[in-house]
């Protein structure tokens, strides 16, 4: 498992995952717009925003007539990058349709405009597809991002038709219906890639109804949306495709009037509001994707809390959207821009709104995750994951806590069930080490040797050892009381590694010898780590050796690590606070 900080940003040089939208939580000097300005105001400020980012775009287009490349965008290794050259075309467009804009009908932008649709006309397969250069080829689902900004371009260029675009309205055309073809037939390799390519085709169908293009998301719809009860998408990508699949859901619905797919919006929504830990971020130490323990906010979430509370005139829809402006700086809301543009009724006034909640106890079982928030403190207990939980204090955050065992190489704990106990929330797991016998001599091959043609399965087993793991948390107004019981073989070392952000201070703790950001805990005493204004206090601690990479433990953390030790049979306790 990884934690680090991701601040990811709108240039040419992202990769997929950031192209589509940027979600990541980046530190930023800028503040955040704020809910007492309205949305005119908003749509003003990302005009100049846009504009801003202009010219370090332009820099990045091929201009050179002899480029094999010529008019389309490169990434930061100038790498060629047709999901970048369509964003650029929507953010020039922006500019150029935006009386507020200093690019207001310019030559200069109208001339980019057509070499980039030129260009990303050029890059197209002769099947309709694209490529993301680095990793997938011939891909639909990539050929998919492209469409959301360049139906976004097409359609606002369709709204602004008093203005001057030359031949750029053809070559698109062309891209978007040649797009067509192969995002009717085209594989997938993610769950959320179906919704991508519905979301697409059925911005398609707005501009060229074709019964293909229909036929294809009824195809798609057929498997049903993945979502659980609570309300997570399969991938529980929260930081990354959940937003995607909102954003592709209500195109869907929108425009191809598949409205019972609001309902599907609505429960991730629902879901949504306890996902959102104290300092802002938001929670994504459940994801199964890329995003999974990256720092990240609740940006990406502006366009479908925004688009629902107007669409169900709902105060606590409107109360996220509030919370986003005050949270998020506007950098990260750029993406709305062409939104705006687009669909005007997207400025209109939200309903007055309540606050998002910040005392709740919420169980989601489906999605395996415990999330409890008392005002400034949240955590989340988690289960079918190496961490089991983590606790945050406004800046303060312990991003990861996890438990290993040396035992067989395979000690790392991983709770293979959660249950409810009164107030508490028990996590377990048992798990063998066998030693194995001779095989049978009528099961030994006749030709070459035994081991490596016979199954283990198929011997005798001996010697085995049993390690059976228990660890129970229990909220208490604000703090965490962990109990955590190893029963195993006698001397079996056990390591409880936990992991805070980087950039804080830990004190009362000893400097674990020869590995960086790596601390032991005092026996018996407490541990503080401070981050800003803000501490988490825990212990009492227990150190009774000074191994931390256990055998068969995944690698450290990249995080400031405070270490417990002890060795099995233990049963030890504490509090986090």
């Amino acid at each position: 498992m990884k934690i680090q900080k991701h601040c990811l940003l709108t240039n040419m040089s992202m990769g997929l995952f950031t192209l589509v939208l940027v979600f990541l939580f980046c530190t930023s000097t800028a503040s955040a717009f704020g809910a007492t300005k309205s949305k005119k105001e908003l749509l003003s400020e990302l005009v100049k925003l846009n504009d801003k980012n202009i010219p370090s775009a332009m820099n990045n287009q091929w201009m050179e007539k002899e480029n094999q490349y010529w008019g389309a965008v490169f990434d930061g290794d100038s790498v060629v990058s047709p999901i970048g050259t369509a964003h650029y075309i929507q953010n020039l467009m922006c500019g150029y349709v935006s009386p507020e804009s200093k690019y207001y009908k310019s030559k200069e932008i109208l001339q980019r405009l057509t070499l980039a649709a030129n260009g990303l006309l050029n890059l197209q397969h002769e099947d309709g597809t694209i490529d993301l250069i680095s990793t997938n080829f011939h891909s639909t689902p990539d050929l998919g991002f492209t469409i959301y900004p360049l139906a976004l371009a097409y359609s606002i260029m369709l709204k602004n038709n008093k203005l001057d675009y030359g031949d750029f309205p053809a070559i698109m055309k062309q891209y978007l219906l040649n797009s067509g073809k192969a995002l009717s037939v085209g594989g997938v390799h993610t769950p959320n890639h179906r919704w991508v390519i519905s979301g697409a085709l059925a911005w398609l169908q707005s501009f060229f109804p074709n019964p293909a293009y229909q036929a294809r998301v009824e195809q798609w719809l057929a498997e049903k949306i993945d979502i659980d009860p609570d309300g997570q998408y399969n991938e529980r990508s929260t930081a990354g495709y959940t937003p995607i699949t909102n954003r592709s859901l209500i195109e869907m619905a929108k425009r191809m009037n598949l409205t019972n797919l609001y309902d599907d919006v609505r429960k991730n929504l629902n879901l949504s509001f306890y996902f959102v830990h104290s300092n802002g971020e938001i929670v994504t130490e459940s994801s199964n994707r890329q995003d999974k323990y990256q720092i990240s906010n609740m940006n990406g979430y502006y366009l479908a809390y925004n688009y629902m509370a107007l669409l169900d005139k709902d105060d606590r829809y409107a109360g996220m959207v509030r919370y986003i402006e005050n949270t998020v700086p506007t950098a990260q809301l750029e993406y709305m821009l062409p939104y705006f543009l687009e669909d005007a009724t997207l400025l209109k006034e939200l309903p007055e709104g309540i606050p998002i909640p910040t005392n709740y106890h919420q169980y989601f079982k489906y999605s395996d995750i415990v999330r409890i928030r008392k005002d400034k403190v949240d955590l989340s207990i988690l289960t079918n994951n190496t961490t089991f939980l983590t606790f945050f204090k406004g800046e303060a955050a312990l991003e990861a806590v996890r438990l290993s065992a040396s035992f067989f190489g395979k000690g790392q704990f991983t709770s293979q069930k959660m249950e409810k106990e009164g107030e508490s929330y028990v996590l377990s797991s048992s798990i063998t080490g066998p030693y194995y016998q001779p095989l049978p001599k009528e099961k030994i091959p006749a030709e070459g040797e035994a081991w490596g043609k016979v199954p283990r399965t198929e011997r005798v087993q001996s010697e085995v050892q049993n390690l059976n793991t228990k660890i129970r948390v229990t909220e208490e107004n604000g703090k965490a009381r962990v109990k955590i019981t190893v029963d195993g073989p006698k001397n079996l070392p056990v390591t409880l590694e936990l992991g805070f952000r980087m950039g804080g201070t830990l004190t009362n703790v000893t400097q674990k010898q020869g590995i960086n950001n790596a601390f032991l805990v005092k026996n018996g005493e407490y541990a503080i780590y401070r981050k800003g204004n803000d501490e988490i206090k825990i212990g009492q601690g227990i150190c009774t050796h000074k191994w931390t990479q256990l055998r068969g433990a995944l690698p450290k953390l990249q995080a400031d690590c405070l270490y417990f030790t002890n060795y099995a049979p233990c049963e030890f306790e504490f509090t986090i606070e």
